[in-house]
């Protein structure tokens, strides 16, 4: 952004969300490297408009309700380690927009994503303007060391890309975040999001066309026989629930050589997938609507 339009964001967005938040975010650490841009793009005020656009989401749209902010640290590093839905990453967007709002000590957040979704033309920009980090272990690492909050999604594109038919069902866990976690002493912070399989449900995969077009899948999904074509992506208003889990501190109990057992690293992930399925079919379990709660 030009440095006019960058003032005109910081103004308006005081005007909507007060001098306290805009400060939160336009004062926290921030290596610029030139230009109003940290090593990995990301721009303060790029997080301003995303933040901006979430919180209409947010509050009205999916209407979210969370629990367990107890368990966020209030500094330091930390790895946010969610189940993944829903085709397109909102999920990740909730969370960020929730720990900004209700957090006893907001924070920004930055997203671990995948090399698919940071290569897209105008969108893979924008999301490394509002903090999004390709998910390399070498730019993992570096938010660690450098004490960021960190979300990382293990299912990775298979969490969001499996069909409606098996919802809530967590896909089996990449291990490189437990690897991270014993390396740099990083807390991780088991987190069930439900509401976000049923936002757009995926009736079938046409791989043949995903292959084509270079991404992981292309979902059919019912907006495509309801709305227009300009409302394809406009996600089903289901009702989020999130919850924050106590912290697993696994560099407690494992020194960092530990990592280089392949079959322990495959247990911890296991476990640690487990315990986030446990969370998600316990917070199914109360749920009484997808569109109430």
């Amino acid at each position: 952004m030009e440095l006019t339009t960058r003032q005109q964001v910081v103004d308006f967005a005081r005007r909507i969300l007060g001098d306290e938040r805009v400060d939160l975010i336009m004062n926290a650490p921030f290596n610029d490297l030139g230009f109003g841009y940290d090593q990995f793009g990301m721009e303060r005020e790029s997080i301003l408009l995303a933040y901006l656009y979430a919180r209409v989401f947010y509050e009205y749209w999916f209407r979210v309700e969370s629990s367990g902010h107890e368990n966020l640290p209030a500094t330091g590093r930390a790895m946010i380690v969610p189940n993944h839905s829903g085709v397109l990453p909102i999920d990740g967007l909730m969370i960020y927009a929730d720990i900004m709002e209700r957090a006893p000590h907001p924070r920004l957040m930055r997203g671990i994503i995948e090399k698919v979704f940071s290569d897209l033309p105008y969108l893979g920009t924008f999301m490394q303007r509002c903090g999004q980090v390709t998910g390399t272990k070498y730019n993992f690492e570096q938010l660690l060391q450098a004490e960021e909050l960190v979300t990382v999604f293990p299912e990775g594109a298979k969490g969001p890309g499996k069909p409606f038919s098996d919802r809530y069902k967590l896909v089996k866990f990449n291990v490189g975040f437990v690897e991270l976690a014993i390396r740099n002493r990083t807390p991780i912070i088991p987190v069930s999001v439900i509401g976000g399989e049923e936002q757009y449900p995926m009736l079938a995969d046409i791989k043949p066309l995903a292959k084509l077009l270079g991404v992981p899948y292309f979902p059919i999904m019912p907006q495509q026989f309801l709305l227009p074509p300009a409302l394809w992506l406009l996600p089903l208003p289901t009702k989020y629930k999130i919850r924050y889990g106590e912290p697993i501190e696994l560099y407690r109990e494992y020194p960092e050589h530990s990592v280089e057992d392949p079959d322990l690293m495959q247990k911890l992930a296991k476990e640690i997938q487990d315990t986030i399925q446990d969370m998600v079919d316990e917070d199914l379990a109360k749920r009484q609507s997808v569109w109430f709660g």
